[in-house]
């Protein structure tokens, strides 16, 4: 008896026998051992080597943030004294400051110069020029009614010349007061200064 081909199940065996028979042939034709594809990123590692992070140095140089050299206790609770008092220690220590700079100016050649700009005296110690002569003169003098800004003592060179300012308390004829282009030292009633050359 002839028995009939089942070909629902011949053609699906010899698919799979031309499948394994095909990869036989691959196989053999490649040396015998299959290759891995490259790991992603290991094909530009020749041309570019991994070089490790380095530190980013941040921005420029921070913001000086001014800082009074005034501290607790150095400016007086309750002025001592009355106006006249206050106005001759002003006038004396405007001359102590005087003699501070000429020693500056001998041990240094010139003045130390705020380009011709009125600053207070040594309120901002990282910004005010006239902390120079705090080694000439320690300490540096403070007003005796204290606020150093409103109150204090202002200085202005060119480095040729300086001159230190003192606001006053009682008047004094218009002959003795200093005349400044200063915005600020033209709002003080009674301005006077001293100049060395």
């Amino acid at each position: 008896m002839q028995s009939k081909l089942n070909w629902a199940v011949i053609v699906p065996l010899l698919v799979v026998a031309v499948g394994l028979l095909a990869l036989l042939l691959l196989d053999l034709t490649e040396g015998g051992a299959a290759k891995n594809d490259e790991y992603l990123g290991e094909a530009k590692a020749e041309k570019y080597p991994y070089l490790a992070p380095t530190a980013t140095p941040f921005g420029g140089a921070p913001t000086v943030r001014p800082r009074p050299t005034t501290v607790t206790g150095s400016v007086a609770p309750s002025a001592p004294g009355d106006p006249a008092e206050r106005d001759a220690k002003r006038r004396l220590d405007l001359l102590a400051l005087l003699g501070a700079a000429e020693e500056y100016k001998a041990e240094n050649g010139d003045y130390a110069s705020t380009e011709g700009k009125v600053q207070t005296l040594c309120n901002y110690v990282d910004l005010d020029i006239g902390c120079a002569y705090k080694d000439f003169l320690t300490p540096l003098p403070l007003d005796p009614l204290g606020d150093p800004v409103k109150n204090g003592y202002w200085y202005s060179s060119d480095g040729s010349t300086a001159k230190f300012y003192s606001s006053l308390e009682d008047s004094i004829p218009d002959e003795q007061q200093c005349p400044t282009e200063d915005v600020e030292l033209q709002k003080k009633a009674v301005l006077i200064c001293v100049e060395a050359r």
